[in-house]
């Protein structure tokens, strides 16, 4: 299915879009004739920066380990090194 989506960094922003104060998530199921024309330009804007962006879809996360993990990583490490200097002198 290809269902354009964008993300709002506000949800009072998505709330005025409802009539509401905020809102978490909005589904679009109809729109009046009058507005259709301004919809098709906010999904062609959003399938171009969210749909088709391929850059937008592999970035998750700034890539950096917590030190708690970094330790554990470290141990772990340490001890596969270890077993394989076990397995090398036998």
């Amino acid at each position: 299915m290809d269902v354009p989506y964008v993300i709002v960094k506000n949800r009072g922003r998505l709330g005025t879009l409802v009539h509401q104060k905020r809102a978490a998530v909005v589904a679009l199921t109809k729109v009046n004739g009058a507005d259709a024309a301004r919809l098709e330009s906010v999904t062609t804007m959003a399938r171009a920066q969210f749909n088709d962006n391929a850059d937008a879809l592999r970035k998750w996360g700034g890539g950096k380990v917590g030190l708690k993990t970094q330790r554990k990583l470290e141990k772990r490490e340490a001890l596969i090194r270890e077993e394989l200097a076990k397995k090398a002198k036998m």
